[in-house]
């Protein structure tokens, strides 16, 4: 089984909903994509959360498409 991540600073001037405190930004902060079997789960991470430096953690369902998988503290 092979599953593609992508991760890095946010690339995107999208609207997203930080995966953890659930506020919508629109730039910056960190970007996780993980694809597998056609399916996308996308984990933004807003830049104040991003900054905070706590260590975040979720349990992914890949059967399921999210735009913001929700996360919590480690």
């Amino acid at each position: 089984m092979r599953i593609r991540v992508k991760f890095g600073k946010n690339p995107y001037n999208n609207r997203f909903t930080c995966g953890h405190c659930r506020e919508p930004f629109e730039r910056g902060g960190f970007f996780i994509r993980l694809e597998h079997g056609g399916q996308v789960v996308d984990i933004p991470v807003c830049p104040r959360c991003f900054k905070s430096g706590d260590l975040l953690e979720g349990m992914i369902d890949l059967s399921v498409h999210s735009a913001s998988h929700p996360i919590g503290l480690a």
